[in-house]
């Protein structure tokens, strides 16, 4: 008997399907299915797991083997949720080409053959994705489902550290208007940018670019009237994760021979430096 198609295993049942995303914060996050058949309403839960762009994720199977030689009795399945064939198993091997594998995960794949985790290295952007593992157990000349299983990967990759910048005018006096620039580049999720200015909360403007590779690069401006000294901490958040950095800019009087007074009709100027720390 041939490697029954994943549709065969699941649908025959199955009048309709639909998921409701559950987000928490954290490693794992929970989607949960809810699936109607002739038999009645079951739930299953997906679970979330996260990798780094260009390191290695392993999804659990919902399966383990007794050793690695009793998978002769077995048929194990990867694929996407679109039905890309990753790795499959029948009998003890790999099947044939009639259930050719998907070039892109060709070389960076590989499934223990007892607990039946599907390693995934180095991670790529286009691997976030929905994987499934279906096992099938051979038992009195009929292979019969012992479980199917949903994991989601979240690929992310890691912003570079903020650059912070200011454009300070050179005859600053007085109360002067400064603009900011935050930058960071080259990663994923979508980012959010978020400030804290002397212990308040500001809000940035902010453009996204991708880059040629789907990474993301993000630039934020920030106009500030500056009469004071700053502390400013620009942060970019993504997914579960962030990073931040600090910039000061200070504003004093030099020594004395570089202080400049400037006597207008009616009043007096001190022109006064701003220096960035």
């Amino acid at each position: 008997m041939g490697l029954l198609k994943p549709s065969s295993l699941l649908s025959p049942l199955m009048s309709y399907l639909h998921g409701v995303t559950r987000w928490r914060r954290g490693s794992r996050a929970t989607v949960a299915l809810h699936c109607r058949t002739e038999h009645g309403i079951f739930a299953k839960e997906k679970k979330e797991f996260k990798a780094k762009l260009g390191e290695s994720a392993l999804l659990p199977c919902c399966y383990e083997l007794p050793s690695p030689e009793s998978l002769y009795n077995y048929r194990v399945y990867w694929q996407t949720i679109q039905t890309e064939v990753i790795q499959a198993y029948s009998a003890g091997k790999p099947v044939p080409d009639s259930v050719p594998v998907n070039s892109k995960y060709v070389n960076r794949t590989e499934m223990d053959l007892q607990n039946l985790t599907l390693l995934i290295s180095p991670v790529e952007l286009s691997d976030n994705n929905t994987y499934e593992c279906i096992v099938q157990v051979l038992e009195n000349g009929a292979y019969k489902r012992a479980c199917a299983k949903s994991v989601v990967l979240v690929v992310v990759a890691d912003f570079s550290k903020p650059d912070i910048s200011a454009d300070v005018p050179k005859d600053a006096c007085g109360s002067t208007e400064v603009t900011v620039t935050c930058s960071s580049h080259g990663g994923f999720a979508e980012p959010r940018v978020s400030g804290i200015l002397n212990n308040m909360s500001v809000d940035w403007q902010t453009n996204l670019s991708d880059s040629k590779d789907s990474l993301y690069n993000v630039t934020a401006k920030l106009q500030l009237n500056l009469t004071e000294d700053i502390f400013l901490t620009c942060t970019i958040e993504y997914d579960v994760y962030k990073v931040s950095s600090n910039y000061t800019l200070s504003k004093f009087l030099p020594i004395i021979r570089s202080v400049r007074v400037h006597l207008l009709p009616s009043h007096s100027c001190l022109k006064v430096c701003y220096w960035l720390q």
